[in-house]
C-alpha cells in the first residue's frame, strides 16, 4: 500500500500525537487509518488512482474523473510534516472549504477527505472540489480506500492511453 521507498511525511506516530490530533480536530480516527499510520505516518502510496463507485457525476466534476478513477498523490499522516491532517484547519479556511472534513490528500482545488459531517467515527471517504464544495463518494471507509488503490501502469499504457484495469488488479 505505502511506497516504502519514499520517506514518511511525518515523524513516527505516537499515542500522544494521535490523541492530540483527535482532540484538536474533534474526531475519532478509524482504527485502520491509525494502523496504516503506525506502519508509515503519511506519504506516497503505491497506487496513484482510486476507482470511484458508479454515481451521478456533475458536469463540473467530470474533468477530475479519469475513466472512473480519481488521482491521488499520497495519504496525509499526523504530525508537523507537510502531509498532515493537522493542516485541515488552515486549508479549510484558506480554500473556504465546507466544514466536517479531514483532508487526506489534495492540491487546494480538490481533496480526498474523511467525511465527518454525519459521524464522529468511521467516516466515509469523499472527493471534495473546493470551488463548489461538492463531493463525490469514493469509499465506505479508509480500509476500502487503501485496498482499492491502483497504479498508473494498470490503467494506462506507456503513451498514456487508457487500457483498462489489468486482470491482476481487478
Amino acid at each position: 500500500m505505502w511506497d516504502l521507498n519514499q520517506p514518511a511525511w511525518n515523524d513516527p506516530l505516537t499515542g500522544t500525537m494521535l490523541s492530540d490530533a483527535e482532540s484538536r480536530l474533534n474526531v475519532r480516527f478509524p482504527a485502520d487509518y491509525v494502523s496504516a499510520l503506525r506502519e508509515k505516518n503519511g506519504g506516497t502510496t503505491l497506487g496513484e488512482y482510486i476507482p470511484i463507485p458508479k454515481q451521478e457525476i456533475p458536469s463540473h466534476l467530470a474533468p477530475y474523473v479519469d475513466h472512473g478513477h480519481i488521482s491521488i498523490t499520497g495519504i496525509h499522516g499526523i504530525g508537523n510534516g507537510h502531509g498532515s491532517v493537522l493542516k485541515t484547519e488552515y486549508m479549510t479556511e484558506e480554500w473556504k472549504l465546507p466544514g466536517g472534513f479531514v483532508l487526506l490528500d489534495g492540491d487546494g482545488h480538490t481533496w480526498i477527505a474523511f467525511d465527518y459531517r454525519k459521524t464522529k467515527s468511521e467516516p466515509a471517504i469523499v472527493f471534495l472540489e473546493s470551488e463548489s464544495g461538492d463531493t463525490l463518494y469514493v469509499a465506505e471507509n479508509f480500509s476500502q480506500l487503501f485496498s482499492n488503490l491502483v497504479t498508473h501502469e494498470s490503467l494506462f499504457d506507456e503513451d498514456g492511453e487508457f487500457i483498462g484495469l489489468l486482470p491482476e488488479n481487478q
